[in-house]
């Protein structure tokens, strides 16, 4: 993905303020700044979800982008039952394979019966998760994939992760989560870019050396 330029405003704010952002192929990128920074804003610019006042945005060739939001549970259909829901897919799945995936996002046995439609914030960001693994895109970009997720879900993921062969950039407060995954931190205030071409040990040791942001 290339970036040159961004500019998002919202009524009385500038959100974004004309930066540069390039991700290279098998990446793996933090976001990382307080509430309210602009990371979200980004995420969403660059997943291509959301429009920009200005700048350009270009996509690389055969990149498939997939964008997990924070609301993502919204997509989830409730009168379908668990293994139906994950079941609902272009890939070449078996039921076993899908059970198993299942069952390391704590859905066993007569879990994937249940009805979405009575699962709890947890359970449904466990689910979409799961089904976002089961068939994962080579771009992903993920919006606090750990939120409602308890510890076991959240290293099954940061397992699945590891695994995984593409390019990520990914939003999270989740300090376990962050140093686990990231490889190069970008620290976004101000809607401007810090770049840290380091993982979080890095990004901590020079936070508050580094000159003013820069794009």
């Amino acid at each position: 993905l290339r970036c040159e330029g961004l500019v998002k405003d919202y009524p009385g704010t500038r959100a974004v303020d004309g930066v540069d952002f390039d991700v290279e192929a098998g990446e793996i990128v933090g976001l990382l700044g307080p509430n309210g920074a602009g990371k979200s804003t980004l995420l969403k610019i660059l997943s291509g979800v959301l429009e920009f006042n200005g700048g350009e945005r270009e996509l690389g060739h055969n990149v498939q982008s997939g964008y997990f939001a924070q609301h993502r549970t919204e997509v989830l259909q409730s009168n379908r039952t668990v293994l139906e829901e994950m079941l609902d897919t272009s890939a070449q799945v078996t039921e076993e394979s899908v059970r198993t995936l299942l069952g390391c996002f704590l859905f066993s046995e007569d879990d994937v019966f249940k009805k979405v439609g009575v699962l709890s914030g947890g359970e449904k960001s466990r689910l979409a998760m799961a089904k976002l693994l089961l068939n994962p895109p080579n771009f992903l970009l993920l919006d606090e994939p750990t939120t409602h997720l308890d510890m076991a879900s959240i290293d099954t993921l940061i397992d699945a992760l590891s695994q995984f062969s593409g390019t990520l950039v990914f939003i999270s407060h989740d300090v376990h989560f962050i140093r686990k995954i990231a490889k190069h931190v970008i620290h976004v205030e101000g809607g401007r870019l810090r770049h840290y071409p380091g993982p979080y040990q890095y990004y901590l040791c020079l936070l508050y050396t580094s000159p003013s942001p820069r794009d």
